[in-house]
């Protein structure tokens, strides 16, 4: 593994690596989030003796300085960031690579510069779009109808920091900027207590401790509420009404199908608007594969690339 930076820009400094074989088939995976940050086991979804696997953790993430920082911190800068990522590697063309938030960018990228995108791989895919924003985030009739304890629980936790579900992203993105050091820790928690849950059925209700809140759980809480703040930046239905540019290049996806948090609908959608399009169902897997979705997976990419490279 190798680690590099791109110069700064725009007060941020972003930090990538490599994996693999250095002369093998360049991937580029995105992470999910937003907010979150890339881990080794992205890069061993694919075979690492074959593939060329870059990572990358996105402003504000990770090893990306400054932490936490939402100033030019958009979409398109993601996209930017990617680009100039394959321009210092002097990579021609590459695959893309994402799960839930990730394919999110990938799908993007792939619409913004399909002249360097030779397939798409993807996991639990989320299409940015308000609907299933309002199904995850907004509505006691969306998922919260799943996980009601859960969702009671949250309600209980909005109350407590005088946060309308009407205004959350605005109102917890104040809240962690001007809150104490303790109730940033608390307001940190309530926030990945709720999508946290939602990642598997198969899982029992979990709630994380504030005590064991760090400032690196702060950072993706508040780079996570600024975009959903911003919805992600797009347009509504953007990718979908911009599929056709890009219904041409090769394309696997793999999605639980008890997937709440990002429901199979979407995803089902998506490869019905693309011409090269596998859509493989994981079906003991929600938002989070299980072990047998992590294997399906690794087949599904694994006999992507064998017919692509």
């Amino acid at each position: 593994m190798k680690e590099y930076q791109l110069e700064e820009d725009r007060g941020h400094t972003v930090s990538f690596s490599e994996y693999g074989n250095p002369n093998g088939a360049p991937i580029i995976n995105f992470h999910g989030g937003p907010g979150s940050k890339s881990r080794p086991a992205h890069a061993e979804r694919f075979d690492l003796s074959k593939y060329r696997v870059i990572l990358f953790d996105q402003r504000g993430c990770g090893k990306s300085t400054p932490l936490g920082s939402i100033e030019n911190n958009t979409t398109e800068d993601i996209l930017l960031d990617a680009e100039r990522i394959r321009e210092k590697l002097g990579i021609e063309k590459w695959f893309v690579a994402g799960g839930s938030w990730g394919s999110t960018c990938s799908l993007l990228y792939a619409i913004k510069h399909s002249e360097r995108v030779r397939g798409i791989l993807l996991s639990a895919v989320y299409l940015g779009d308000r609907d299933s924003m309002i199904w995850a985030m907004e509505d006691s009739k969306g998922a919260a109808r799943i996980m009601p304890d859960v969702w009671e629980k949250r309600m209980e936790f909005l109350k407590r920091f005088d946060i309308k579900l009407e205004t959350y992203n605005e109102d917890v993105l104040k809240a962690l900027e001007t809150a104490s050091p303790e109730d940033r820790k608390v307001i940190a928690a309530g926030v990945s207590n709720w999508e946290g849950n939602l990642f598997s059925v198969q899982s029992p209700v979990a709630y994380k401790n504030p005590e064991d809140v760090t400032e690196v759980d702060i950072a993706s809480a508040k780079i996570f509420v600024h975009y959903e703040m911003n919805h992600e930046f797009l347009p509504d239905n953007y990718i979908l009404d911009n599929i056709g540019k890009i219904a041409h290049v090769p394309t696997t996806m793999v999605h639980g199908r008890y997937d709440i948090l990002c429901t199979l609908d979407k995803a089902y959608a998506l490869s019905k608007a693309m011409n090269d399009c596998e859509l493989v169902i994981a079906t003991s897997s929600g938002h989070k594969l299980t072990a047998e979705g992590e294997t399906i997976q690794k087949m599904a990419y694994d006999r992507f690339l064998e017919k692509h490279v």
